[in-house]
């Protein structure tokens, strides 16, 4: 059984967005995946990092509580990434004082994806 990865983080309180990524792994793309989520994928095509908008509100829908003083103080950042046929399943495991937090994201397809901001204009 794989066990979580550290990831290095960055939330800005102010605009409300966490950046996570493996500062190691170099990007090769970025891919919109929503309105609210960009993803950064490896050469290889591994996921290497994220960036969530309005991310108070993202992990406030399943999770309710969950605030931007909550992000403000976080002290680590880890990921538990499966894969399963073309899928990605991504879990994002928060860590906070006292409290934890695991955040399941949505199936990403592996296959070439675009963003739906390009295909609706």
């Amino acid at each position: 059984m794989k066990k979580n990865v550290p990831f290095d983080f960055h939330y800005s309180k102010e605009d409300d967005v966490l950046t996570i990524f493996d500062y190691s792994k170099k990007i090769n793309d970025t891919v919109e995946f929503s309105e609210f989520l960009n993803i950064s994928i490896s050469k290889d095509g591994g996921i290497v990092g994220f960036e969530i908008f309005d991310a108070s509100q993202f992990f406030n829908t399943l999770n309710p509580g969950l605030d931007r003083e909550f992000l403000s103080k976080l002290k680590k950042v880890e990921l538990e990434q499966r894969e399963f046929r073309n899928n990605w399943f991504v879990v994002i495991w928060l860590f906070s004082d006292k409290k934890v937090i695991s955040q399941p994201l949505p199936i990403f397809n592996k296959q070439t994806y675009e963003s739906p901001l390009i295909a609706s204009s």
